[in-house]
């Protein structure tokens, strides 16, 4: 069921309401300079709402109701249309969409699960920050889409924290299961980068052409947000190169383990091959000087020992051992 909350307010008033419907927000547009209406998983009927009270274009709220679409921006008349992605970290990293519908006087944002981020616009507009309060929609949008890039950052705070853990462990201790952790991120690293990269794009093209719904002084706010948007592809980016790193470094160290496991296995049986030989040929059943005589087993003991005390010296002369 959908869950509507609804921000109204002008530069002398503030009103704020939970559990509305779409048409209590549509008499609240009349009334106010700006009303944002938040739209939590969205049905049929509240889309078909939106479409008779707003008029907006049922492509676009179409597109509102699915969850992969890539960062874009469209224009219906006065409205325009802009589709941003939100990072999502739980058990496993993603992306969820979060769609913008922004007009002369309001703004109506549709998601399908709570978003966090939009909590710290709430509460500037609660405390009745000078510049949003005085400010028209457009800079309460600008507003949502300059929270959703800021909050990207943690999350590649926390891509450093785990690239730097899995390098340390595998310089430490080159093991299978750190280069597949580092694989993983990898992946991951790859799925946000694509999923995001469209929305520099996005944000290029806010700042640059002529939105209506958008003035030009609230187009400068969107280059700094795109400037943002370009930092955070540029780290993802170094990330992968690190990871990518990392993954060389790890088969490279596991290479060398092996090679001095075959290494020291290769000497041992260099050393043991006299005696191999020399018990193999005191073994036959045959007779030779000292059969079955102290002698013999003196004799056979010296060329088993005496080779071997040999090689071995050889060895740790060249530094092999």
């Amino acid at each position: 069921m959908a869950r509507i909350e609804v921000i109204a307010y002008s530069s002398d008033s503030f009103l704020e309401e939970s559990e509305v419907s779409v048409g209590r927000g549509r008499e609240l547009v009349e009334k106010y300079a700006v009303t944002w209406i938040n739209i939590v998983d969205p049905d049929g009927r509240t889309l078909a709402e939106l479409e008779t009270l707003f008029g907006f274009h049922p492509l676009a709220l179409e597109d509102s109701s699915k969850i992969d679409l890539p960062p874009k921006v469209e224009t219906y008349d006065d409205v325009a249309f802009i589709v941003a992605r939100t990072i999502v970290w739980a058990e496993e990293i993603e992306t969820d969409q979060l769609s913008l519908f922004v007009g002369p006087r309001f703004i109506v944002t549709v998601h399908d699960k709570a978003f966090p981020q939009l909590e710290d616009v709430r509460i500037r507009l609660r405390k009745k920050n000078p510049r949003l309060i005085k400010a028209g929609a457009d800079f309460l949008a600008y507003t949502i889409l300059d929270v959703v890039v800021d909050s990207y950052f943690p999350h590649l705070d926390r891509f450093q924290d785990l690239l730097d853990r899995l390098e340390d462990e595998i310089v430490a201790k080159p093991n299978a299961t750190a280069i597949s952790k580092i694989h993983d991120i990898r992946v991951d690293l790859t799925l946000i980068r694509n999923a995001l990269r469209p929305q520099r794009d996005m944000y290029g093209t806010l700042s640059r052409l002529e939105v209506p719904t958008f003035k030009r002084e609230t187009r400068n706010y969107l280059r700094d947000v795109q400037d943002h948007m370009i930092r955070v592809l540029d780290t993802l980016d170094t990330y992968r190169e690190v990871s990518t790193s990392l993954l060389e470094v790890g088969a490279t160290l596991q290479a060398n383990q092996m090679n001095q496991v075959i290494k020291v296995l290769t000497v041992l049986f260099t050393i043991t091959i006299p005696l191999t030989i020399v018990t193999s040929a005191f073994g036959m059943n045959v007779g030779f000087p000292g059969f079955n005589a102290p002698e013999g087993l003196y004799l056979a003991l010296g060329l088993m020992f005496a080779p071997t005390l040999v090689l071995t010296y050889w060895m740790w002369h060249k530094g092999w051992l």
